[in-house]
């Protein structure tokens, strides 16, 4: 057994503190890159100072989250059941799941790009087009479309990196791309002069890129499992045990892109230097967000192994860990976010009306920050732990279940400042129901964790009378 294959078993046997930095550094540079390159195509964009192309770029957003989710169904579906065959030792059953989780990502994305195509006009004007930004959408959701499957395959294969402990190659894989996409960014965009087109030319370009350097780690066989076609099946427990993780998990990638939707129709509503304001603030305040979900993902292979290993002592003291870890982050981060609020209002616009609003916004939204670590590593557990039902609450929950009808309720009573506090209620609340559910988790798989051990104190015991 080569050191790729025992990657598992040597996490296995560091200390819970150290396996988690182990994993979760390289998850958490990977998402801080992705936060600069996802604030790239606006940032160049806007220096052409044409709002219909930054418009354009921003209509077409709900489209691109939504064919990510698709890639997510396979890379969160797929890395959960990995991990916990891997803890039990079942690496055949793992490489299985590897490939359909590949090759489904490549059919469905592909398939999804080409109904983006045949409808791409009314889908632009569905998600908000005008007559002025409808052009400028297409020339930009068009290039997006036609990458759509390496996209989608991209996230898939990261997943499943990560599943098997390769969080390192993971990041090095989405660093690779989204570096890539940043320095070609201003050279098709401002150089070239191909504008709004040169921005998805740019994405696409990375994203391929990414998807090539974890295909050619598996095709080097530097994995624990495999993707090759051989290991494919139609096999419906894998199919169901997939989606029974994946979707859940999509379905708040999607819920998101709602959420920043209808949260920009409210924010319309108080005018449009609050739209502005709250856009940027919700930016800046992303990166506390990416660099948690990058945290919890990152421990996602330790706790679906101790699981599958049925070390739950080992789960618990990784949960635990990590949540500290994250909350003195996120504490640190409102801090920072507090203090320098203008600064980081700024970097984007340096309208004084604007950053007022902006800096309002930021300290309201600060204030459930610390709380965020408690979310996203509790859902992270019970998407590693096959927890459908769960995972999929808590994933509504702060998006859905709270946020929408907080923006409406306390738009409706408080104004502007119902506004912006129905995001920090909406995290209170979901990290209530979060640790409700942990709670009752933990003390089914308590009575579980004692039940096994009488099991085997009784047949020591029938073994030493004989």
């Amino acid at each position: 057994m080569n050191i790729q294959q025992d990657r598992m078993v040597i996490l296995e046997s560091m200390p819970v503190n150290k396996a988690i930095w182990a994993l979760a550094i390289p998850t958490m540079v990977a998402m801080l890159i992705q936060v600069v390159y996802n604030m790239t195509d606006t940032f160049f964009i806007g220096k052409l100072n044409d709002p219909n192309m930054v418009a354009a770029i921003s209509i077409s957003m709900p489209i691109f989250m939504i064919i990510q989710a698709f890639g997510n169904v396979f890379a969160i579906g797929g890395a959960s059941l990995i991990s916990r065959l891997l803890g039990k030792g079942e690496k055949e059953n793992a490489s299985q799941v590897g490939s359909i989780s590949f090759w489904s990502a490549l059919t469905v994305c592909t398939i999804v790009s080409i109904i983006g195509l045949l409808f791409i006009e009314p889908i632009l004007m569905f998600c908000g087009a005008s007559e002025n930004t409808i052009g400028y959408g297409k020339s930009y959701l068009m290039i997006m479309l036609l990458g759509s499957p390496f996209i989608g395959m991209q996230m898939a294969l990261g997943g499943l990196l990560r599943s098997e402990g390769a969080t390192k190659e993971s990041m090095i894989g989405m660093i690779t791309g989204s570096i890539l996409n940043i320095v070609l960014d201003p050279i098709f965009i401002l150089l070239l002069n191909l504008g709004v087109a040169g921005a998805a030319l740019a994405t696409t370009i990375g994203n391929i890129v990414g998807f090539t350097y974890y295909i050619v780690f598996y095709l080097k066989k530097r994995g624990i499992i495999s993707i090759s076609y051989r290991h494919f099946t139609f096999n419906k427990e894998i199919f169901a045990g997939i989606f029974k993780i994946g979707i859940p998990a999509s379905v708040g990638m999607v819920l998101m892109s709602i959420g920043m939707a209808v949260s920009n129709i409210f924010a319309a509503g108080f005018g449009d230097d609050v739209v502005a304001a709250n856009g940027v603030a919700m930016r800046v305040t992303s990166i506390t967000i990416m660099l948690t979900i990058g945290l919890a993902q990152g421990c996602q292979p330790l706790m679906g192994y101790s699981y599958g290993a049925k070390k739950h002592s080992r789960l618990m003291e990784t949960i635990k860990r990590a949540i500290i870890v994250g909350t003195i982050m996120c504490t640190a981060f409102a801090i920072i976010f507090f203090i320098f609020a203008d600064t980081w209002i700024k970097v984007f616009i340096n309208d004084a009306k604007v950053i007022s609003l902006g800096v309002q916004i930021i300290r309201v939204l600060i204030l459930s920050m610390p709380l965020l670590a408690v979310q996203m590593v509790l859902m992270t557990m019970f998407q590693s732990l096959g927890k459908s039902v769960e995972s999929l609450i808590i994933s509504l929950g702060r998006q859905g279940i709270f946020y929408i009808p907080a923006l409406i309720i306390f738009s409706s009573l408080w104004g502007f400042n119902g506004f912006i506090f129905a995001l920090p209620a909406a995290d209170f609340a979901t990290t209530l129901l979060s640790l409700t559910l942990f709670f009752s988790m933990r003390k089914k798989l308590h009575i579980s964790s004692k039940g096994m051990l009488e099991k085997v104190q009784a047949t020591e015991l029938e073994l030493s009378n004989q």
